[in-house]
């Protein structure tokens, strides 16, 4: 098949291109610049790269129309709630117009296309009840959650009122090789992870007590495999282990897994306001298309450091 992937140079993006082109696919990147091609060096004589911004909706347009995939992936986007405050006019641009762009080209195009959605854990909000899944009322707390929900709505829309094949895929909290290191805005756990490979000290909130549902990478690909290969058009599925992962067991593997020490500090007043609290993903559903996720958050750690 063909298969675009916009913002293949991306953390998830460039490992679900480097398996496609593993897997006998012909793949092709949308990428806003080559600042992340390192991401795809061991692919990058095997795709076609198409460099542009996606707010750019001419431009998104043109190069769906001239690719004709087979499958669309959009994981594209502005991917944190600091930047979406900072910029609220632009996050709607990227995170919501996008998709409507795709899916009105798509309505154009000539041939069946299936476009998967990636979404976040974000939409849901403070949950009343645990574990969340797909029926889980969505009040997001933030405007980044609130851009991403409504694009999950218009893929069901044009499911609905035009039958285009559209599902969505949210993701709950994802590490591994090639996610941001650096950034305390994004990523918590590479982030902390990678200050204690340096030799640093590593700040958690609130002593770690609280958890969430961390997914490695590997078993994102193989999930997002699975809803492109089995899926349901119009169906949201939850990606996650059904597994807590309190942040101090994170803060103890970090202390004997690298040379960091964990220092315990009290979270932010902003961080208060548009925090979930407690997440964990009840994934039977995305279990029903034969999927289950192999790698232990520990062991996944282990392959991040190796990676570093």
């Amino acid at each position: 098949m063909k298969i675009l992937v916009i913002g293949g140079m991306g953390f998830v993006g460039s490992h679900l291109s480097e398996e496609f082109v593993n897997t006998g696919h012909s793949v092709v990147i949308a990428s806003r610049s080559k600042k992340k091609i390192r991401n795809i060096a061991n692919i990058v004589d095997h795709v076609k790269i198409e460099y542009g911004d996606i707010t750019n909706y001419k431009w998104l347009e043109t190069i769906i129309l001239k690719h004709k995939p087979d499958v669309i992936f959009h994981l594209a986007g502005q991917l944190t709630h600091y930047e979406a405050f900072e910029n609220p006019l632009y996050d709607v641009d990227v995170n919501s117009k996008t998709t409507l762009v795709i899916l009105e080209t798509l309505r154009k195009m000539e041939k069946p296309c299936r476009l998967i959605l990636g979404s976040t854990f974000w939409v849901v909000g403070k949950p009343k009840t645990l574990p969340i899944n797909e029926e889980t009322p969505c009040n997001p707390l933030n405007l980044y959650a609130a851009d991403r929900l409504a694009s999950e709505h218009y893929c069901r829309i044009y499911n609905r009122v035009y039958g285009l094949d559209a599902l969505v895929m949210r993701l709950t909290n994802t590490f591994g090789p090639r996610e941001q290191y650096n950034n305390p805005r994004k990523a918590a756990l590479n982030y902390l992870l990678y200050k204690g490979f340096k030799g640093e000290t590593v700040p958690i909130y609130d002593e770690g007590k609280f958890f969430r549902d961390y997914i490695y990478i590997s078993d994102i690909v193989s999930a997002a495999k699975a809803i492109m290969e089995k899926g349901k058009s119009g169906e949201i599925y939850f990606v996650g282990t059904n597994t807590p992962t309190w942040f101090y067991d994170i803060g103890k593997w970090i202390e004997e897994l690298t040379p960091g020490k964990v220092v315990y500090v009290e979270s932010p007043e902003y961080h208060k306001k548009i925090d979930v609290g407690n997440i964990v993903v009840d994934n039977t559903k995305l279990k029903k298309l034969g999927w289950n996720w192999k790698v232990p958050v520990k062991e996944g750690l282990k392959k991040t450091l190796e990676y570093y």
